[in-house]
């Protein structure tokens, strides 16, 4: 038997970073994966804006894990097209940021179990104290889940099994992610130079497979490779990889695929409760995802470096008030903002793609919105925005409407969110949760 200050179970992004924030604040800790380090958590290339590595106190990347540089980000459908002139998020391939978070980790002091199972969670008074592996019996005052959708730790702890409930299909998205070589340069510039694109510029396709699906593509000045990147809802009759196998079909001078990945990622706010005793859930076993385009990768970052500023500083570090207040902290901080793009993606994923491009051409939609849902930021309603609402109104004035009362609730739930019980009460809670639950038209998560 082992026994640790902190134990994370998944070594991908958030549990990689939530080990190191741990040990470096001094925290006796292990971290688990059922898979080869080298092969754990995403092995694609992601998009985060700089400013949420910053936040996590994570080092910004750099080439040759920091991939182009700053290029432009188009949307274009049907005959409407905005472009956001430079694009705020960094391209970043998760395989080396993986690899360097657990570098990171292991040089702070980090014990690493890789190919080694959890078999059973074993609890005292509702509480885990120790997991069952193939390693043997691990032992730890706070365990952190970050195995991702599953949540290994979260479907066997008394309490969050009950009060997560199982991520509806409509609330889920496949995404995939490739980089592939270029077959025919010629042609790769003839297709850029006919949609008038800069080298690595992204061209964004909404809509191509329902409401919320994207096709991207970009590609490099020297027209050698070419970014994918795909997404739709789950059961909507595609996926991620099959709308990258669709984009190669339709552009025959894509080449042979160099790496990347795909993954199912959950869209819906996160858990209303995110903790128990002995236990805290981050990443997308926590269902931390910035809904809008479905990255998890920098909220995640954000909530580990969260959790061990809340968690460290002498005592027990998986005391039920410590966590409470990480839990209440994050929500007030980033479930506010999840929760009000959530509502935005519902919308988008009641849209067709023509109904999309009448929001982008009256205005609804401009550079400026699409900006901030890129780096994360709240939206904000200005002057052009109203005019656009107002030109919408009068073009299509029902779908104006479906669109005004679709985000009527944004200002209630950023209110709700700050309103999270301070202190641990079960029943506090479940009134907070039903009352986030009507705004969202959903159950509420803890009965």
């Amino acid at each position: 038997m082992r026994s640790f200050d902190a134990l994370v179970i998944g070594a991908g992004t958030s549990g990689a970073a939530a080990a190191w924030h741990l040990a470096r604040r001094g925290l006796r800790t292990a971290l688990l994966d059922a898979r080869p380090f080298a092969e754990a958590g995403a092995r694609w290339v992601n998009y985060v804006p700089a400013w949420l590595f910053e936040a996590a106190e994570v080092p910004v990347p750099v080439a040759p894990e920091l991939r182009g540089g700053v290029a432009p980000f188009t949307v274009t459908v049907g005959g409407a097209r905005v472009t956001v002139p430079e694009n705020p998020c960094l391209a970043v391939d998760m395989r080396a940021l993986v690899h360097r978070l657990q570098d990171l980790g292991q040089t702070a002091g980090v014990e690493r179990f890789e190919r080694v199972h959890v078999r059973r969670v074993g609890c005292t008074a509702g509480r885990p104290v120790e997991v069952e592996t193939d390693a043997g019996l691990l032992r730890a005052a706070l365990f952190v889940d970050a195995s991702g959708l599953n949540g290994v730790l979260r479907r066997q702890t008394p309490g969050l099994a009950t009060d997560c409930p199982t991520v509806d299909r409509a609330h889920l998205c496949s995404a995939a992610q490739e980089v592939r070589s270029v077959r025919d340069p010629e042609a790769a510039a003839a297709w850029r130079a006919h949609h008038r694109l800069a080298p690595d510029e992204i061209l964004s396709h909404p809509g191509v497979a329902g409401g919320y699906s994207v096709v991207n593509l970009s590609v490099d000045a020297e027209h050698t490779h070419v970014d994918l990147l795909t997404g739709c809802i789950v059961g909507e009759g595609y996926s991620g990889p099959a709308l990258i196998d669709r984009a190669v079909r339709e552009h025959p001078w894509i080449g042979a695929r160099l790496f990347g990945g795909s993954g199912t990622i959950p869209l819906r706010r996160p858990y209303d409760r995110l903790t128990a005793p002995g236990v805290a859930l981050v990443g997308n076993a926590a269902c931390q995802v910035f809904p809008a385009h479905g990255s998890g990768i920098g909220v995640g970052l954000v909530a580990a470096r969260m959790l061990a500023d809340a968690v460290s500083g002498g005592g027990d570090p998986g005391d039920e008030a410590r966590l409470w207040g990480w839990q209440a902290g994050f929500h007030a901080r980033w479930g506010a903002l999840l929760a009000a793009y959530d509502l935005f993606r519902r919308l988008t994923q009641s849209l067709d793609a023509a109904d999309f491009g009448r929001l982008l051409t009256a205005g609804v939609v401009n550079a400026h919105q699409l900006e901030l849902g890129l780096l994360q930021h709240l939206p904000v309603i200005g002057p052009a925005e109203a005019a656009g609402f107002v030109r919408a109104a009068r073009m299509h004035p029902a779908l104006a409407l479906h669109a005004a009362r679709s985000l009527a609730g944004m200002p209630a739930l950023l209110a709700l969110y700050h309103s999270h019980p301070s202190r641990p009460s079960r029943r506090a809670l479940r009134l907070w949760s039903r009352a986030v639950a009507r705004v969202c038209g959903d159950r509420p998560d803890v009965p």
